[in-house]
């Protein structure tokens, strides 16, 4: 039963772990609003930038001047000017008192210890600190962990922190007041202390482990990891002791002396005493042309739409393993979120698609479930082409902060172009009250040839089976999860082919209520049949979920019941009846799929909508919101007591361990192949038949 237990258990892990990862991304790309001219951003329209809600810091903007032909200008006065401050907060073990905290190339850095006049009990850390002020030095640090959960470490479980750092219990003496603490570095022993926390009348001095790091950049004796010990115990087997406060910055210094250059920007000005830095794109010109995408500075960049209207925006993109906060702009009263305040929400900025909208209206921080609702949301379909531009149009739709397809549109003035729309019994998704999300919509040319078939969503292949002599007729197979589905033949290199001679497309025989939907199409730019093998260039591919998203009135979403659906008007309209909700403080709640609302952990109100991503790679996502971009701890196997990263407010929420106000536009990028639930179901078949093997052996 040994064998047994021990395959149960790897089975098990091995179920969870591949559990974890479905509905990942590879990337965010969190953006701010979208800009026709002259603009400024800050952290309420580009929730990248760094943003604390609960104290409401966040000074970072970013603002440009467009001149002559759709330039920003590399001489003064320049095109783009980031400018950002220093402010005081405290502590999440607020014992210690206070620091400067800045955002900067939106994230979030130490500019300083803060001085206490009226409490030197609260001064430890300055006090401590050599060289206490970084901004003074020109150089800032990365804060890596800011938390006041308590969590327990013993003399065998040393409490891991960031950069290689554990801090370890060796001894506490008899009497349990005296602890000896050592602190390593990739394992080698860089710091030793003995501290008293649980002695009578013990002191601040007394309960806090610090390290000061002899040099940080141009920085002496800074201190970069303090721990606060709550008490300690000598036990008969192990030690242990209670920990309510860690900190740690950076001992790497990021340095912002004038001069120095940050892809196209440079620091024109650092003021000490203001705390202020002020970037500019001295001698760096951008000319916003279409479909463009430059670099800003580390961590931001500016993108232009493929239109020749001019749209652009800035946007962070993130790819570190976590979950992340997209968050909207913050509010204190009323307030209505769409694509432009809120990066969660669907939007094409070629096309310049996207209706999403989302209100609040507030009776005494309720939002009330009674006729008129407290919180009311609204959608719109819009005419889109396909990328493939031949195939024509669709009717597209934001919907619970997603890309949907909500019918094929007709084009009366060119028949050819109506093939899809032609070809589907029920063309119009939103006249059945459903929608489906759109998988692929792609015009990048592919080969394909007959051993490698092409790889679509949802377990479909489409494999190229035999191409005749001529290279005219090309026979198709499409197959999902290994069975043949539907089989055609298609002329893409006849004379005269048409769009239906080009195209192989799959009517699906139900999709919902639906009957004879194209959920598939891809178009053959041409064919040929090799000697060795057979091959054709694919320009088109098209793909909408076999699934359909039910859309009917009074279908609920959460908090959230549908209350209006208008297949004529193209709209959808969702209310949260019955379903009133308090903005009482430190309060999470889940209005509706893909979207929640948080509200800041203060007296004062302040709130925000959020959808959460998790990027690939990650464990299981943090179950509260974090202030900033963080990304999720991973939860440790191991006998290590894992320091919680800190979670604090950024423009783009990665979800640490806090309410995390971010990200204000982003677009989630879908991680390529993640094992869904047929490998969890293979995991399980595995677990059974070891089971029964095992049990009869024995």
């Amino acid at each position: 039963m040994k064998k047994l237990a021990a395959i149960t258990l790897t089975s098990m892990m091995l179920l969870l772990a591949t559990a974890m990862v479905v509905g990942a991304v590879e990337k965010v790309e969190v953006r701010g609003a979208v800009a026709t001219a002259d603009t400024t951003w800050n952290s309420q329209n580009f929730a990248g930038f760094y943003y604390d809600i609960k104290d409401d810091i966040g000074t970072e903007t970013l603002s440009t001047t467009i001149t002559g032909e759709k330039k920003l200008s590399g001489d003064s006065p320049y095109g783009v000017k980031y400018e950002t401050k220093a402010q005081s907060k405290e502590f999440k073990f607020e014992d210690w008192g206070a620091f400067n905290v800045m955002g900067f190339l939106a994230d979030r850095y130490f500019a300083g210890y803060v001085e206490n006049v009226d409490n030197a009990e609260k001064n430890l850390l300055f006090k401590e600190s050599t060289d206490e002020n970084s901004l003074s030095s020109e150089q800032l640090q990365k804060i890596l962990i800011d938390d006041d959960t308590e969590k327990t470490v013993t003399s065998g479980t040393p409490m891991k922190m960031e950069e290689g750092y554990e801090l370890a219990i060796k001894s506490i003496d008899i009497d349990g007041n005296k602890v000896y603490l050592e602190l390593s570095k990739d394992g080698s022993v860089v710091d030793s202390k003995v501290i008293s926390p649980s002695k009578a009348d013990a002191n601040m001095a007394d309960k806090t482990y610090y390290y000061k790091n002899p040099a940080v950049g141009d920085q002496k004796k800074l201190v970069t990891i303090a721990a606060h010990f709550k008490n300690a115990f000598r036990g008969a087997d192990q030690n242990l002791a209670t920990v309510d406060g860690i900190w740690q910055i950076s001992g790497e210094a990021t340095d912002v002396k004038a001069d120095t250059e940050y892809d196209k920007m440079t620091i024109t000005s650092v003021d000490a005493n203001a705390g202020t830095i002020t970037m500019e794109n001295k001698d760096n010109a951008i000319t916003l042309s279409k479909n463009k995408d430059t670099a800003l500075m580390s961590g931001i960049s500016i993108k232009t739409a493929d239109n020749n209207t001019l749209r652009y925006y800035i946007y962070k993109e993130i790819t570190e393993p976590g979950t992340y906060e997209i968050r909207g702009a913050v509010a204190t009263a009323d307030s209505t979120w769409n694509p432009q305040n809120f990066a969660g929400f669907y939007y094409d900025i070629k096309d310049d698609i996207g209706t999403e909208t989302l209100s609040t209206t507030l009776t005494d921080k309720k939002l009330s479930g009674d006729s008129p609702y407290g919180v009311k949301y609204e959608t719109k379909a819009q005419a889109k082409e396909f990328k493939f531009e031949d195939w024509g149009a669709f009717n597209v739709m934001g919907f619970l902060a997603d890309r949907y397809f909500a019918g094929y549109v007709e084009n009366a003035d060119n028949a050819e172009k109506n093939l899809l729309f032609k070809e589907s019994t029920d063309e119009n998704s939103l006249s059945s009250e459903q929608l489906q999300k759109i998988l692929i919509d792609d015009d990048t040319e592919k080969t394909v040839t007959s051993g490698t078939p092409m790889k679509m969503e949802e377990g479909y292949e489409l494999a190229i089976k035999s191409i005749d002599i001529d290279g005219n007729k090309v026979y198709l197979e499409l197959s999902k999860d290994g069975s043949v589905v539907d089989s055609k033949v298609i002329s893409p290199s006849k004379a005269n082919a048409n769009m239906a001679d080009k195209t192989y497309y799959y009517k699906n025989p139900a999709v919902g209520d639906q009957k004879k939907l194209v959920t598939i199409a891809a178009h053959f730019k041409n064919a040929f049949r090799g000697a060795d093998q057979n091959l054709a260039t694919v320009d088109g591919i098209w793909q909408i979920s076999g699934e359909a998203t039910e859309v009917k009135a009074d279908t609920q979403y959460d908090k959230m019941t549908i209350t209006s659906v208008d297949a004529n008007a193209g709209t959808i309209t969702m209310e949260n009846k019955d379903n009133a909700i308090t903005l009482s403080k430190n309060k999470d709640t889940a209005l509706m799929s893909g979207i929640s609302i948080k509200t800041a952990d203060n007296n004062t109100l302040r709130y925000y909508i959020y959808k959460a991503v998790t990027i690939e790679g990650a464990a299981a996502p943090a179950v509260a919101a974090a202030p900033v971009v963080e990304a999720a701890p991973v939860a440790e196997a191991a006998p290590v007591a894992e320091a919680a990263p800190v979670a604090e407010a950024a423009p783009v929420e990665v979800h640490a361990a806090e309410p995390a106000p971010a990200a204000a536009n982003a677009t989630a990028e879908p991680a390529k192949e993640q094992p869904g639930f047929e490998s969890i179901l293979a995991i399980t078949g595995l677990l059974a038949v070891a089971f029964l093997v095992l049990g009869r052996r024995e």
